[in-house]
């Protein structure tokens, strides 16, 4: 019979005294309890050491050279104290007082979820949760900006944002959301979007997009994943206003579109990487000129 003491999710919670007093009660009556306090009380005194990269490496290079030694602690105390040690920084990085992710301009950031779902964000964008409501079984997000998701199989959580709200059960999707643009697409498994207006289910290479005061509209793709993952940005019939602010969010810049018809739609793909070829995809097929002063980019037609 498993022994429940030694389940990670149970020693998570311990570590992050979500136990109820009975479990707490109960758990400190056991032989783990005390073995796990006493490492507990060991990795207090750890002290990250100063690191010399040239110096590790000849300390390295002469273990090589030196005779095993009989091991004085027993394998499965290394085992416990990794496991101890995994867990506190796991609980210290994802249910800290800090529970709000974000990135800046041209930027990406990888998040594993208390669950272990995974969540990629785009530049300058955030996801916040609530410690407490994640573990009491209520997993919501907030998102603002973009993010793919990787749904652990049988976990579900939903991703709110001021657009609508997306719930999902063990499944690959993308949303993008700000104040007047929203859009979800389903890589594997399925999702249910939901706003103001409709509901909609989404399987695998299914779209839901809503701009601004248009009609929401569904869609279909063939990408395995995300393109921005790639170091590009894409878009299908997008008015242009959209495409700029990505940009902008890209490589933190500042363009001047004052005398550009923003409503235009574009269809094509940015690199993430090279400014000036950017510019160059996005304006070449509108016949929209450009120049490039330090950080501001001034758009003008041709």
């Amino acid at each position: 019979m498993k022994n429940e003491h030694t389940d990670d999710t149970f020693l998570s919670r311990w570590l992050n005294n979500d136990l109820t007093s009975e479990e707490l009660v109960s758990f400190k009556k056991t032989t783990e309890y005390k073995e796990y306090q006493k490492i507990i009380d060991a990795t207090q005194n750890f002290k990250a050491p100063n690191f010399n990269e040239k110096e590790v490496f000849e300390k390295i290079h002469q273990k090589t050279n030196d005779k095993k030694v009989k091991k004085l602690i027993p394998n499965w105390m290394f085992a416990a104290a990794a496991s101890i040690a995994l867990l506190l920084s796991t609980v210290y990085y994802l249910t800290g007082t800090n529970e709000t992710y974000s990135t800046s301009f041209g930027e990406q950031l990888a998040l594993v979820l208390p669950d272990g779902s995974e969540v990629l964000l785009n530049s300058k964008s955030s996801v916040t949760y609530k410690k407490s409501d994640w573990f009491n079984g209520n997993r919501t997000l907030e998102l603002n900006g973009e993010g793919y998701f990787k749904v652990k199989k049988g976990s579900t959580f939903s991703v709110l944002s001021e657009n609508g709200k997306v719930r999902v059960l063990g499944t690959q999707f993308n949303v993008k959301t700000n104040p007047s643009y929203f859009e979800v697409l389903c890589y594997e498994g399925k999702v249910q979007v939901e706003n103001k207006e409709e509901l909609a289910i989404l399987t695998k290479g299914l779209s839901f997009r809503k701009i601004e005061n248009k009609s929401s509209e569904k869609g279909t793709f063939i990408n395995e994943k995300p393109n921005w993952l790639d170091g590009e940005t894409s878009f299908n019939n997008a008015p242009l206003k959209y495409v700029l602010e990505e940009l902008e969010k890209q490589y933190n810049i500042k363009i001047n579109s004052s005398n550009i018809d923003l409503n235009i739609l574009y269809t094509g793909a940015f690199t993430n990487i090279n400014l000036n070829l950017a510019l160059q995809t996005i304006c070449a097929p509108l016949s929209i000129q450009f120049t490039v002063d330090s950080n501001k980019v001034v758009l003008s037609k041709k």
